[in-house]
């Protein structure tokens, strides 16, 4: 019997000092809860961001008639919600910028709504002729203000970088015998009238779709040479792009 009170009294001390531990643990965890000044992050669509401060975006899967992309980001709060509107301002660091002012348009605030924990706004990227060259920089920061102080370093700024520039598919040698030699000019010209067919690829597409895309780009390129007397379609090397 004596043995048998000794372990209900161990076991309810085990007991009160796990109780005790918890306790002391969510006592800790609260002196981790954010009570600094209100901050902001930026942070950007997964699906082009990935979890890293840069957005990453090639025009060249889209037709030349799409010249502008716009590009969702989330300013998302550090601290408390608050029972009115707050605005996040934003700038441009012209420093870390590659971009010309033409090439884009961002937001100078975005509102932060009343009860909200962030505000979302967009910022549009456009396309043109010296992107097929060269990615461009563009580096958005949060300014302080009287509503929020920049976020931490790594998410006080995010970073866009955009692209139309070609380059040739690790897998031509497969799409060679339906489409030819490589070129930059042949390839953009079959993306743009590839359509939603997705991408270019033999172990997806049967012998019988990869050689109806070939009468498709060949047809399509008839077009082109026929709105163009005088004028054929010919690549980068000065030469006559064909599909036959």
């Amino acid at each position: 019997m004596i043995t048998n009170n000794i372990k209900s009294i161990l076991c309810g001390c085990l007991l009160l000092c796990g109780v005790a531990a918890a306790f002391t643990a969510c006592s800790k965890d609260e002196d981790f809860y954010y009570q600094d000044e209100p901050r902001v992050r930026l942070v950007g669509e997964k699906m082009w961001a990935a979890g890293t401060d840069s957005v990453t975006f090639s025009f060249v899967a889209f037709p030349t008639s799409y010249v502008e992309k716009d590009i969702y980001v989330e300013a998302q709060i550090m601290g408390d919600v608050a029972d009115h509107d707050r605005t996040v301002y934003l700038a441009v660091e012209q420093s870390m910028t590659t971009a010309s002012s033409n090439q884009y348009t961002v937001p100078e605030t975005v509102v932060v709504p009343a009860g909200q924990t962030k505000g979302t706004f967009s910022v549009k990227l456009r396309r043109d002729a010296s992107l097929q060259q060269k990615s461009v920089r563009l580096y958005l920061k949060v300014v302080p203000s009287g509503d929020f102080q920049p976020g931490v370093n790594e998410e006080n700024h995010i970073i866009f970088i955009w692209t139309d520039v070609l380059s040739k598919p690790n897998n031509w040698a497969d799409l060679e015998p339906f489409f030819g030699t490589y070129s930059n000019v042949k390839y953009r010209f079959m993306l743009e009238h590839l359509g939603d067919e997705g991408e270019l690829s033999t172990d997806t597409m049967s012998w019988a779709k990869l050689n109806s895309l070939r009468i498709r780009f060949q047809n399509a390129l008839n077009d082109y040479n026929a709105a163009h007397p005088g004028n054929p379609l010919t690549d980068e090397f000065g030469n006559l792009v064909t599909f036959e």
